[in-house]
């Protein structure tokens, strides 16, 4: 059951001022635990979650701006949603498609998600478009070919948000999603994982016979026993997952050791039973699934990659050779600084530091890497991170197909790289750019971090023994609730 803080005594008036203090400098924070006795769902606003581990890391949610093959998506402050580029298939959401359609800056309206309702975590895909709303529902609209709406119907495309919000089972809301090149897949709140659409790999993890499916299946993946995930990322043709106890699974296409399993480069339809190994003792709270490559923030702030590597999106600084396992020594990016969002993509992967710099590295032909140089491949971050301008900081980035964005500190947008679509939003001549160019129009976008703590164990860091209950933090700081825990009650912990 949940209790309301309200009145209570000297010492819960000192913890709540101390917490009162700690959002005041995050923004607000989205800690949630996994399902024990007494709590069985997850907090619909929260995709990224405490693993764990004995690190003392963080990661950002990194949900509330996405870049698919040339378009991109993205929350405001209001929880509005708007999608720019290239719209053929219906994936902008604005009702309109058509050969030849796009749009070069984000519409003065948002995508209309229903009456009163708004977004709080949004995925791109490859042609289609995925949002969660703040009721739990979840919707998609775009390309249709392999079933990857999820609706159920006859595989076709769509052009608006469905007025109907997508089947994840009986009473089931959805609490991350995350589309691919060709399907999708989304966390529940009871932390069940299920994907749709493209299986010709094996990427919908079911263990069946790589057949496409057109609405989410009854049965969720089989993480194994007990197991639950708290994040998941697909790739074109992979799909990763990080568990409850902070394990790393990938399945689906393994071409180029993505799937980071070391073993023979072979496709698989499930999750192993052995999770990806990090390194002793460590455990995963952010992971990114690129084109053919994977990377994965650790519980210590280390990030890893591993899979496809012709042109340096491993950032490892070698000679550009695939790998099918996590290296064990991280990528430098730079002396004592540590990773808080990833994002893999085509052919290039862009980081954010603990400190707010944001590096890119891999493959520039159409300024990617957002470096405003002379479009060269890099194999390692670079010593200068990207110019957001004076005195700024990134909190979010994504990365399409050849393009990249970032949401800063202050709640502007910038976009770079390929724009023949007008992808980058500029609202300008559909002009590549090298360097970092603000998206058009007077919006503010969603700058919170949706910050969580992968230190220690799966209990939050903020447990209050007084009350003997895990505290959830939400986005209203009218509304802060306790969630009893009868183990945590009794001290043991999870």
């Amino acid at each position: 059951m949940q209790r309301s803080v309200s009145n209570g005594n000297t010492v819960k008036s000192a913890f709540l001022i101390m917490i009162m203090i700690i959002m005041t400098q995050v923004g607000y924070l989205d800690l949630i635990n996994s399902p024990t006795a007494g709590n069985d769902s997850f907090d619909e606003e929260s995709s990224v979650m405490e693993t764990g581990g004995s690190g003392s890391a963080f990661a950002y949610a990194n949900n509330k701006l996405s870049a698919g093959n040339s378009h991109t998506c993205a929350i405001l402050d209001n929880g509005d949603l708007k999608c720019w580029g290239l719209g053929w298939h219906g994936q902008l959401g604005d009702g309109a498609s058509g050969f030849g359609y796009y749009i070069n800056a984000p519409s003065s309206t948002a995508i209309n998600l229903g009456s009163g309702r708004t977004a709080v975590a949004v995925s791109a895909g490859g042609s289609h478009t995925c949002a969660i709303l703040d009721n739990g529902d979840l919707k998609c609209w775009g390309y249709d070919g392999n079933g990857q709406l999820g609706d159920g119907g006859s595989n076709t495309n769509t052009n608006a948000h469905p007025s109907t919000a997508i089947n994840l089972g009986t009473g089931r809301t959805a609490v991350a999603v995350s589309a691919g090149e060709s399907l999708t897949c989304a966390i529940l709140d009871n932390g069940d994982l299920k994907c749709w659409g493209d299986d010709g790999n094996g990427q919908l993890g079911d263990g069946g016979s790589n057949t496409n499916t057109n609405a989410p299946p009854s049965t969720a993946i089989n993480l194994g026993t007990g197991r639950t995930a708290v994040a998941v990322s697909v790739g074109d043709h992979h799909t990763c997952a990080i568990l409850d106890n902070g394990d790393l699974k990938c399945w689906g296409y393994d071409g180029q050791g993505q799937l980071g399993d070391g073993g023979s480069n072979t496709d698989t339809n499930a999750p192993s039973s052995t999770a990806i190994n990090l390194g002793s003792g460590r455990t995963a709270v952010a992971v990114s699934a690129g084109n053919a490559h994977t990377c994965a923030i650790l519980d210590n702030g280390d990030l890893k990659c591993w899979g496809y590597d012709d042109v340096g999106q491993l950032g490892d600084g070698g000679s550009n050779t695939n790998t099918n396992a996590p290296s064990s020594t991280a990528i430098n990016l730079d002396s004592g600084r540590t990773a808080v969002a990833v994002s893999a993509e085509n052919a290039y992967t862009c980081a954010i530091l603990d400190n707010g710099d944001l590096k890119c590295w891999g493959y520039d032909a159409q300024g990617q890497l957002g470096d405003g140089g002379s479009n060269t491949n890099i194999n390692a971050p670079s010593s200068t991170a990207i110019n957001l301008g004076t005195g700024r900081t990134a909190v979010a980035v994504a990365g399409g197909n050849n393009h990249n964005c970032a949401i800063l500190d202050n709640g502007e947008a910038k976009c770079w790289g390929f724009n023949s679509q007008g992808e980058l939003g500029d609202g300008g001549s559909n002009t590549n750019q090298g360097s970092p160019v603000a998206v058009s129009g007077s919006n503010t976008w969603e700058s919170s971090t949706g910050l969580s703590s992968g230190s220690g164990s799966s209990q939050s860091n903020f447990t209050s023994s007084v009350e003997g209950a895990d505290l959830f933090l939400d986005v209203p700081m009218t509304n802060i609730t306790f969630q009893y825990n009868a183990s945590a009650a009794s001290g043991s912990g999870s």
